[in-house]
């Protein structure tokens, strides 16, 4: 099976959901706009309502001010009797996520999941500033309050998908390109912590879970969170995963599955054949036997390496089609 990251280099959604529907029937995604406005950046859509952050709208950037304290009171009430409204992401904000919703009946016969995705704990704490320009990670209060609101997001996420389509399984990827820096002398985040700042922010989720990582990183982390799915970049990065033997071993015994991503996101996908993709697919494979021969294979879910909001509507095109064109190899 195939299915998207999420972000598009398109300016209107519905060009987004045509090339989503086109592609990926069985398991569909909401597009991400960043070129339509800056705050569909991976920041600014699930950030929004939370107390102490401050967004401009015009540049795209938010910073936390932990001078101010307003709604803070209110947003431990709303977070402890799970409120989801309290933590809608509104239209303004991700206008793809409900015109996909509206549009899903168009195949939904043909759809067996549902796809959501949401910035990761990690990424955002490292992302986000406070106004002295220090990562809100380090702030155990306010880092308090995202990891919470991104949790109770991807709760609303769930429960607004099943509310449409009850019927239909969701998958929640939580997107955390920052992962590449773990391990780093600039990041003093332990393995430890990090798991359980994964852990804390996808439990009680009613849905597959799954973390994305467009990078390389010491991937003993991933395989040791509570996850079902591990997506990473396999074009660049295919034998990465495979140099953490017992943690994968581990991972793929308790029932995770890996995920590669195995058509390129960027420019280079315009110079890639379907026998280029097939090859690092066999590759894949091989390489996962010699971990785990009893692995079910037949429902690996097959992705680009990462987003494709960065490229230009051809590249985009293009992946997708590469994408599509496995899918109905596999098939065969």
């Amino acid at each position: 099976m195939i299915t998207g990251i999420g972000s598009f280099p398109f300016t209107e959604a519905d060009e987004a959901i045509d090339l989503i529907f086109s592609t990926c029937r069985e398991i569909p995604f909401w597009p991400q706009l960043p070129k339509r406005s800056p705050i569909e950046n991976m920041y600014i859509p699930f950030l929004e309502s939370v107390p102490c952050v401050v967004i401009d709208e015009t540049q795209g950037t938010v910073v936390i001010d932990t001078e101010k304290t307003q709604g803070i009171e209110q947003f431990y009430e709303n977070f402890y009797s799970e409120k989801l409204d309290a933590f809608a992401i509104s239209d303004k904000m991700a206008p793809g996520f409900y015109r996909f919703l509206e549009r899903l009946k168009e195949i939904k016969d043909d759809t067996k999941f549902i796809k959501g995705q949401l910035t990761g704990p990690f990424s955002m704490g490292l992302g986000l500033k406070d106004e002295k320009g220090k990562p809100i990670i380090y702030n155990y209060g306010f880092f308090d309050m995202i990891k919470k609101a991104l949790n109770m997001k991807a709760k609303w996420m769930i429960a607004t998908i099943k509310a449409s389509y009850p019927e239909k399984d969701v998958i929640i990827f939580f997107d955390e390109p920052y992962l590449v820096s773990f391990g780093s002398a600039y990041i003093s985040v332990s393995k430890e912590d990090t798991v359980a700042l994964l852990n804390e922010v996808s439990g009680g989720l009613k849905a597959k879970r799954g973390i994305h990582c467009c990078g390389n990183t010491d991937w003993s982390v991933l395989f040791n969170v509570d996850t079902d799915i591990i997506n990473y970049d396999a074009f660049n990065f295919l034998e990465t995963i495979f140099y953490f033997k017992e943690d994968l071993a581990r991972f793929l015994k308790k029932g995770g599955h890996v995920s590669p991503g195995i058509v390129p996101s960027s420019e280079k996908v315009l110079d890639t054949s379907i026998d280029d993709i097939l090859n690092l697919r066999e590759k894949f494979c091989e390489s996962i036997d010699t971990i785990n021969p009893e692995t079910d294979k037949i429902d690996w879910l097959f992705t680009t390496s990462c987003g494709l909001g960065s490229l230009n509507p051809a590249e985009a095109q293009r992946s997708m089609e590469l994408l599509k064109e496995l899918s109905e190899i596999q098939k065969m």
